[in-house]
């Protein structure tokens, strides 16, 4: 597995080891372009099924996608998610390209367009925000007509980008 990850386009989005300091309170995870990341045990919580984790039972797991303490496990990519912002950035960034829904594709078409957020009359950014990251699941008519025509597209064609 080691040699696969250190092969992998991603390899910097996979880890292969690591060294718990519970002393400390840290874990020194080392990604497959054997950079490293410190990560505060804090960070892994309780799981909603009740499993701790047990730090002397340290290992990676699944091509450097998992960390194992015992029973408890945590995604890489979860973990690279909340300490990483450059990976954060590039995660972001994909997802503007790969997500699916209205928001996603209102997105892509907002940023094809060369729009701000705030560029949207009569459409508060905050609510341009929300519909975008998908945390409005039905958006009134009337948003979605006037958010149609500062894009330059029917309302019917909003999804389709």
């Amino acid at each position: 597995q080691l040699a696969e990850v250190m092969a992998a386009e991603n390899r910097s989005d996979l880890l292969i080891g690591g060294e718990v300091d519970e002393e400390g309170g840290v874990v020194l995870l080392y990604r497959g372009d054997l950079t490293s990341l410190l990560v505060p045990l804090t960070a892994f919580l309780k799981s909603g099924d009740g499993i701790v984790p047990d730090f002397g039972q340290f290992s990676i797991e699944d091509h450097g996608q998992v960390l194992s303490f015992g029973e408890y496990e945590a995604s890489a990519e979860s973990i690279l998610y909340e300490f990483d912002a450059d990976y954060r950035k590039r995660y972001r960034k994909n997802l503007v390209k790969t997500g699916k829904g209205l928001g996603a594709s209102i997105r892509r078409l907002r940023l094809h367009k060369g729009l701000r957020q705030t560029d949207f009359k009569d459409v508060n950014e905050k609510e341009i925000r929300r519909l975008e990251a998908g945390e409005v699941k039905k958006p009134h008519q009337s948003t979605l007509q006037k958010i149609a025509a500062t894009l330059g597209v029917a309302v019917d064609k909003l999804g389709t980008f």
